[in-house]
């Protein structure tokens, strides 16, 4: 499908992102299956070896309450760094659908090498702005929720230092931070509204068919379907959120001008430079 740069209204966006979604849903499908499907392999082999234990008196010892502490954070880094990488190169996959250049898994991915570690530093630096604002008193958090939603793109997208993702972010939603927020809320509803789906799937599974044939714990059984709810939908919102990007450039900064400059054979420093004038 072609998708002429232009500004774009809401529900355009949102169309956008449904009909790239649909028509390049094996791509990614790809790109958020690979890690995810191998960070699941661990959780499941952590639980067998954890199983055996179950006397709370051994699991309240002090090496097995430091063993629990350190996987714990192990876990939540190891999530953060999957879910932003994840992102990162569905937000390169995206970027390629949507200015028509070929595409392919192992290219989203080899191109985040040198950016991983600013894609995860702004990942938790977002994170824990729209999750302070929302602890004090919601209003805040939504508010950084759209004025930072397009860090990760810029960064993953442009050649900058993390913090200056921060204030490219800020610069590019000045003025739309309504809309960023829409559609983000708008796209983690939905893709919350399927793992629910999902997890109440699971869990009638779980009471019959997994409860009399032992063939999975009900905690394994989570796991996976959970798994498969963040492969199957959580690329959706990324995928809005370098939709958004590539709008807010468009419309602050011509940038359906300098794109088709570049792909004329003019030097991306005089493109840029035709664009702003």
């Amino acid at each position: 499908m072609d998708y002429t740069l232009r500004p774009r209204t809401l529900g355009t966006l949102l169309d956008n992102t449904f009909d790239i979604y649909r028509g390049n849903f094996w791509l990614f499908v790809g790109i958020s299956a690979i890690p995810n499907g191998i960070v699941l392999l661990l959780q499941l082999a952590w639980m067998g070896f954890g199983a055996p234990i179950k006397d709370p008196a051994v699991l309240n010892t002090s090496p097995w309450e430091s063993v629990s502490v350190v996987t714990g954070i192990l876990g939540w880094f190891v999530t953060l760094f999957v879910s932003s990488i994840v992102t990162a190169a569905t937000t390169l996959g995206v970027s390629d659908v949507y200015l028509d250049r070929p595409t392919s898994i192992r290219a989203c991915f080899s191109r985040i090498a040198g950016k991983a570690f600013r894609v995860v530093y702004v990942s938790f630096v977002v994170g824990l702005i729209v999750g302070l604002g929302f602890f004090l008193c919601i209003i805040p958090g939504i508010y950084w929720l759209g004025k930072y939603g397009v860090a990760i793109p810029a960064v993953v997208l442009e050649d900058i230092t993390g913090r200056q993702a921060l204030a490219r972010s800020s610069h590019l939603t000045q003025d739309a931070v309504g809309r960023v927020i829409v559609v983000s809320l708008l796209t983690s509803i939905f893709a919350g509204a399927m793992a629910l789906a999902a997890g109440a799937g699971a869990a009638a599974l779980d009471s019959t068919v997994l409860h009399h044939s032992r063939i999975l714990t009900g905690a394994a059984a989570q796991e996976i379907i959970s798994t498969i709810t963040e492969i199957l939908f959580g690329p959706i919102t990324a995928i809005a959120l370098t939709l958004v990007y590539y709008d807010q450039r468009v419309r602050k900064e011509a940038f359906d001008i300098e794109h088709m400059m570049t792909l004329m054979g003019v030097p991306k420093d005089l493109a840029s430079g035709a664009s702003v004038s």
